[in-house]
């Protein structure tokens, strides 16, 4: 079971105090920190707290840290066009080194979109346009030069100099819950990072995660996948009390078949809960 660590919504954090949970987290011994892809904290169309763009976070997190892998747990394609964004996590992977993890979706948030100014198509539309950047995103990535004409986005003799560091490339991750969305993952990606909750945003119970890894499992057949997906979860997680609360749901999540659990900590508090996890939350996964 890997460990890793989120600020999720990153809204209301200052970037010291990001800074120094990343590298609290590194410290100890968690293997990846993640930031979440929104303009603003609330609910409305109103921002009600400061909220960091995430790949310029992520950059900066980059020089700040020096092995704990990085990532956007996940960026909505929509927000930035997907050549652009190729261009930028290439640059990202550059800058730490070789440690982006790249996560990417279909967007969710209406509001934001309607905020700034982007259209939001209907869900399939959306997964068409996640599976256009995704074709985008590869061929930039492995391609001198690269073309691409889709429905929603174009490319013609595109350029992607450097190349990301880590080959054949950065870790691609797709965050989602639908069947559609998890045939993007069986085709395009390395992980899936399953982004959803029990009834009424309840954690999910262990035979609920295991049956939407069924659905999965049959999408990686379909795909004839040569290697299983890896398998992700970000919950909103707390070391208040007895760390064995937290260890046996992720032991429970693990028997479920998941390979990597994103602990969201509650912004109060979540600097001791990193620095605690050392000693007792990471040696139960070791």
């Amino acid at each position: 079971m890997k460990l890793g660590v989120i600020v999720s919504p990153a809204a209301g954090w200052s970037y010291p105090e990001i800074s120094e949970l990343a590298r609290s987290a590194e410290q100890s011994g968690f293997g990846s920190f993640w930031v979440s892809d929104h303009f603003f904290g609330g609910t409305g169309g109103t921002p009600d707290r400061n909220c960091l763009e995430a790949w310029t976070l992520l950059a900066a997190l980059a020089r700040d840290t020096t092995k704990i892998r990085l990532g956007v747990l996940v960026a909505a394609v929509q927000y930035r066009n997907p050549a652009l964004q190729a261009k930028m996590a290439a640059s990202v992977d550059h800058i730490s080194g070789g440690r982006l993890e790249f996560g990417v979706g279909a967007g969710w948030k209406e509001e934001e979109y309607r905020a700034y100014g982007y259209d939001f198509p209907p869900p399939g539309d959306r997964v068409d346009q996640l599976r256009e950047g995704l074709e985008i995103t590869r061929r930039l990535w492995q391609d001198d030069r690269a073309t691409f004409h889709g429905k929603h986005y174009r490319i013609d003799d595109a350029v992607c100099a450097p190349k990301p560091t880590q080959r054949p490339r950065p870790p691609i991750w797709i965050g989602g819950a639908g069947p559609r969305v998890m045939r993007l993952a069986a085709r395009y990606a390395d992980g899936f990072d399953l982004g959803k909750h029990g009834a009424g945003g309840a954690d999910l119970t262990a035979e609920e995660m295991a049956a939407a890894f069924r659905e999965l499992d049959e999408a990686e057949r379909t795909a004839n996948r040569e290697r299983p997906l890896q398998r992700s979860h970000w919950c909103a997680s707390t070391l208040d009390g007895d760390a064995k609360v937290l260890v046996d749901k992720i032991r429970a999540y693990a028997g479920a078949g998941l390979d990597q659990y994103v602990c969201a900590f509650p912004r109060e508090g979540a600097a001791e809960m990193v620095a605690r996890s050392r000693e007792e939350l990471i040696p139960a996964f070791s």
